[in-house]
């Protein structure tokens, strides 16, 4: 394993992208104080993974972050990458590249983002790949200002961590304390099993007792089911027939008030007809009147009537009576046609009132075939829900069966 390269971008006193290479070989960086060479350890730190902003040289992490200048603006960001030439069968680190960019992302609001070959990942991931190897946030690879003071100062117990890293047993340590983590939580998950376990098998009996209610009821429901629906159908098929007698009685209403409405308008014109002829017979008998008294006037000026005038008053006078007769005839004819016109409306009434009952009669069969059609619909969702119940019963009594 072989440092190629470092980039850095937006990081403490680097605003713009910086790349630095390191070739076979020493490579040494000098400056005055104040320069930024520190600024480079500390983006070496951070890019493998230390969480801590003091050991960067800072309050918090944000602060890596440039913060701007007089002519420059703060930035959003700070990135840092390091990549490493794995291609070396000595000191390869445990991945399958030869190549390796490992990457952090620091945001402004606070989070930091990593990745390995731009593929986001975990901090673990990281702390795992480089793990033994000297160069992760605990190696020793990385020795800052004042840092063997410190590491010399320290008990024994935090020196440890720094020679099992030296030794290549922290990766060991690391893989045990996962191991015996996990074996924690797997003993605490059996006794969860194990109570779990228990419980159910006291409940089995009760489970059992349930599902045998279960089924009875089911077969009751279905019983019951079977029964409504033969109810349901009878009520149906009544209401149908029902419903085809108010139809069938509707059409036949509405034919005779059709023959009616058709007998009722010859007779109003018969009437009209009646009428007009009374009219014509008045004003003949008004004309024969006129006539008459006419030839009366002459009667009376002419001192000897001729027998021929005699035989012309007769036929006036006959006229007269035959008129007078056909006025009754009519007026009795007038008379008949009102009763009938009566007649026909009082029968058109009844006709109306029985078509409205007839009417009334359907809207009810219709509503009573409504109400039947929603009780099927929930009697059908009522044993839906009987069969998910049962067949939940019957799947917690097979599993507590075949734990036992």
């Amino acid at each position: 394993m072989h440092l190629k390269s470092l980039e850095l971008h937006g990081f403490k006193s680097f605003p713009d992208k910086t790349l630095l290479t390191f070739d076979d070989g020493a490579t040494v960086i000098v400056g005055p104080n104040g320069s930024g060479k520190s600024n480079i350890t500390d983006a070496m730190r951070g890019v493998l993974g230390e969480i801590s902003s003091k050991n960067i040289r800072g309050s918090k992490l944000e602060d890596v972050i440039f913060i701007g200048a007089e002519n420059r603006k703060p930035m959003s960001f700070a990135e840092v990458s390091v990549t490493f030439d794995n291609s070396s069968e000595e000191g390869r680190l445990n991945s399958p590249f030869d190549e390796i960019t490992v990457t952090r992302r620091y945001l402004r609001a606070g989070k930091s983002e990593y990745l390995i070959n731009r593929t986001p990942c975990r901090l673990g991931d990281i702390f795992q790949l480089f793990m033994n190897t000297g160069v992760g946030r605990e190696g020793y690879s990385i020795i800052g200002q004042g840092r063997i003071a410190e590491i010399i100062s320290k008990k024994s117990e935090d020196r440890r961590n720094i020679f099992e890293e030296a030794a290549g047993i922290s990766k060991t340590r690391h893989v045990k304390t996962e191991a015996e983590k996990n074996l924690k939580n797997t003993q605490e998950n059996l006794d969860r099993v194990s109570d779990l376990y228990n419980e159910l098998s006291r409940r089995i009996g009760s489970l059992e007792r349930d599902a045998q209610k279960a089924k009875i009821f089911l077969e009751l429901s279905e019983k019951k089911k079977g029964s409504d629906i033969a109810s349901l159908e009878n009520n149906f098929n009544m209401a149908t027939h029902e419903l085809e007698t108010a139809n069938g009685a509707l059409n036949q209403i509405s034919n005779q008030q059709n023959m009616l409405s058709e007998k009722f308008q010859k007779t109003k014109l018969d009437e009209e007809r009646i009428y007009s002829e009374i009219k014509a017979c008045n004003t003949t008998i008004s004309d024969l009147d006129r006539d008459l008294a006419i030839m009366e006037t002459n009667h009376q000026n002419v001192e000897v009537i001729s027998g021929e005038e005699l035989a012309e008053i007769e036929k006036l006078e006959a006229k007269k009576n035959l008129a007078l007769s056909e006025i009754d005839q009519n007026q009795a004819k007038v008379e008949e046609v009102k009763k009938m016109l009566s007649a026909l409306q009082d029968s058109h009434e009844d006709l109306i009132k029985e078509k409205e009952g007839f009417q009334l009669k359907f809207n009810e069969a219709s509503k009573e075939l409504d109400d039947l059609f929603e009780e099927q619909k929930r009697l059908n969702e009522e044993l839906s829900q009987i069969s998910i119940r049962i067949a939940f019963l019957n799947s917690v009594s097979s599993s507590d069966k075949q734990r036992r």
